[in-house]
């Protein structure tokens, strides 16, 4: 399942396969099926509280995949990911998603802090892979944070605004104890180099 901004993503991916395995390489051998969603519908659903809804679309995106004759599915959104359950249940693919993947091959250290979209940490599925509690931002600094990330970040866009917002937002999770962050949000890559400064 992918939003607009995952091109970055799968072209970054095609040219450090090719870079590692020549024409050769891994790139060669994997079939990709990529479907995507109406990403500012599904915000809108969920803005709405039409849960079911929002549901019904990524279950669409995922039949679509499966169709097309997908082996498994890669989830690269956060919030998606949490929108997955009746999917999950009606089509027998193995899921890969974002939470999951995050504390293999072994976790990060311990306490973990998770920026992501309010959704997301509501959903807890990143503390559930991580079978710890997460130090999560407070309610205001989340309100600002899913502003930020729905505001301009999704389209690819952050503006300086939305950067200190997260720099904030980091700065409270670091002073809340946690020794490594996860940026649960497959936006937040875009300003990962950013944040570092």
């Amino acid at each position: 399942i992918s939003t607009y901004v995952d091109f970055a993503y799968q072209k970054a991916m095609q040219l450090a396969a090719a870079e590692a395995g020549g024409a050769d390489g891994p790139i060669n051998q994997l079939r990709s099926v990529v479907a995507t969603l109406d990403f500012h519908l599904l915000i809108e659903n969920l803005r709405a509280e039409k849960r079911a809804d929002a549901e019904a679309q990524v279950t669409e995106t995922i039949e679509t995949l499966a169709r097309a004759g997908a082996d498994f599915i890669v989830v690269t959104s956060g919030t998606t990911s949490t929108l997955t359950g009746p999917a999950r249940e009606c089509i027998k693919l193995p899921f890969l998603d974002l939470a999951g993947s995050c504390f293999k091959p072994k976790p990060p250290p311990s306490p973990i802090g998770l920026l992501a979209t309010g959704y997301t940490v509501k959903a807890g599925q990143f503390g559930a892979a991580a079978a710890t509690k997460l130090i999560v931002p407070k309610d205001k600094t989340q309100q600002r944070t899913d502003q930020a990330i729905f505001g301009d970040l999704v389209r690819g866009n952050p503006g300086r605004t939305s950067i200190d917002i997260f720099r904030e937002a980091l700065a409270e999770l670091a002073a809340a104890g946690a020794k490594s962050i996860i940026l649960g949000n497959t936006d937040l890559t875009l300003v990962a180099d950013e944040l570092k400064k």
